[in-house]
């Protein structure tokens, strides 16, 4: 697998600033002898779960503003964000250096090792307390590639999963999904529209949905969004607005069939 370049090479907005609508919780489940926390934020009387797997940079202050914004969206979820990284998000003088990045998310954020399935399925448990009846996934960049993995597991508890600025999404580290995905890419990555053909193929409840923002750079609803700038914010208001729906409608096809 490899990143695009604009992943390996662009870093973090360092101006970016968000008042948090959600607070840090701690889970309540410890994750191979850790305890870890999650950004929760939301409605807390809606009934329809989000579990959110960042990008590489981490908690940032457009990400949270991009959880907050889609946890109000379309009637509200009650979202949670797991701190996957623990140490943080990836360091800059990781950046530039492709080699670098991998080897990064190779320690820090590789599904096994690290427990991807472990604190999301700790998070889901945390929701489920609290309310919720049924989940999706979202993800940013790596955390896409994330959600994939999630729900291409046997007895996944997820109706759907996707995000924007996909990486590493291909016909390959999708064969085994077992919901619907939306994937939103940017200008800078390969083209998707293969890989949702093929989801669609696969008798879904609810068809798998790709939109491209050809006029966006990798990541910018998530760390290297800089939301000042109008052109980014409108993207980024119609990425929520597509995922709001997305997981709506997910969530509606499943009520109705309880």
């Amino acid at each position: 697998m490899s990143l695009t370049a604009a992943c390996c090479n662009t870093p973090a907005v360092e101006n970016a600033q968000w008042d948090n609508k959600g607070e840090f919780v701690t889970l309540s489940t410890e994750v191979d002898g850790q305890k870890r926390k999650t950004y929760l934020t939301g409605p807390k009387d809606s009934k329809r779960g989000i579990i959110a797997v960042y990008d590489i940079f981490g908690y940032r202050p457009t990400s949270q503003q991009f959880f907050d914004r889609l946890a109000e969206s379309h009637g509200g979820f009650q979202l949670s964000a797991p701190d996957y990284f623990l140490e943080g998000g990836i360091p800059p003088e990781c950046l530039g250096d492709s080699s670098k990045v991998m080897g990064w998310i190779g320690q820090h954020g590789d599904y096994k090792k690290n427990h991807i399935l472990e604190v999301t399925l700790a998070a889901v448990e945390d929701l489920r307390k609290a309310g919720c009846t049924s989940f999706s996934l979202v993800g940013q960049c790596w955390g896409v590639l994330m959600t994939a993995k999630i729900v291409s597991e046997e007895g996944t508890p997820f109706l759907s999963a996707g995000g924007p600025h996909p990486s590493f999404i291909s016909l390959e580290t999708t064969k085994d999904v077992k919901t619907p995905m939306i994937l939103l890419a940017s200008k800078d990555e390969a083209d998707l529209v293969p890989v949702v053909e093929h989801l669609n193929t696969k008798g879904f409840p609810v068809e798998s949905f790709h939109q491209r923002f050809d006029n966006m750079h990798h990541g910018w609803t998530g760390g290297r969004g800089d939301w000042t700038n109008a052109e980014q914010f409108k993207a980024a208001l119609e990425a929520i607005d597509l995922l709001g729906a997305f997981y709506a409608k997910v969530a509606a096809a499943n009520d109705s069939k309880l």
